[in-house]
């Protein structure tokens, strides 16, 4: 079987041989989409994506990957919470949204209390933006002081402290 350009751009004569490489095609594309990884798009892919849906729509899908995929560190914190009686969805809960457009990676309704578990992303300069230097850092800084002004306590969590997660949340929860 002879591949056209298109049949050898999109993937090879295994693909090209499927019954329907288009509904192959179609369903790969939504498989990606459906990861809500915008950072794959870039900045510019972004900025379309919000022109043509919205913002929230943007945030719902990204709130909703997080959502389903909680990072190690995260888990680590529930399991400490967890180890502390907290139950999930009782007392506390993941990617938990404050107000409009503004989520915590866990939060503790009831106490007003919020848990944010920064990984590498927000330290390393490598994943700021080149055209604005420094966002990422400002970004945390500015979630966490209009966090304070709705009255929640925040309980930041370098993911290189891993080692003492238990110990910092223990505090934290008890009010020390």
């Amino acid at each position: 079987m002879a591949l056209t350009t298109e049949q050898r751009r999109r993937g090879g004569l295994k693909r090209a041989q499927m019954a329907d490489f288009a509904e192959h095609q179609r369903k790969a594309g939504q498989a990606r989409a459906a990861l809500g990884d915008m950072a794959a798009i870039g900045h510019k892919g972004a900025q379309a994506f919000i022109a043509k849906y919205g913002y929230g729509k943007l945030y719902r899908i990204c709130r909703d990957w997080r959502l389903a995929h909680p990072s190690c560190h995260e888990q680590q914190v529930m399991d400490v919470l967890c180890t502390l009686g907290f139950e999930p969805a009782r007392d506390y809960e993941r990617e938990f949204e404050v107000e409009d457009f503004l989520s915590v990676d866990i939060g503790i309704p009831l106490l007003k209390m919020a848990i944010e578990v920064n990984g590498a992303v927000h330290y390393d300069p490598m994943f700021d933006d080149a055209r604005r230097p420094g966002t990422r850092a400002a970004n945390d800084a500015d979630k966490v002081a209009r966090l304070h002004r709705l009255g929640w306590s925040v309980l930041v969590l370098d993911y290189r402290d891993a080692a003492r997660f238990d110990q910092f949340v223990g505090e934290f929860i008890r009010g020390g």
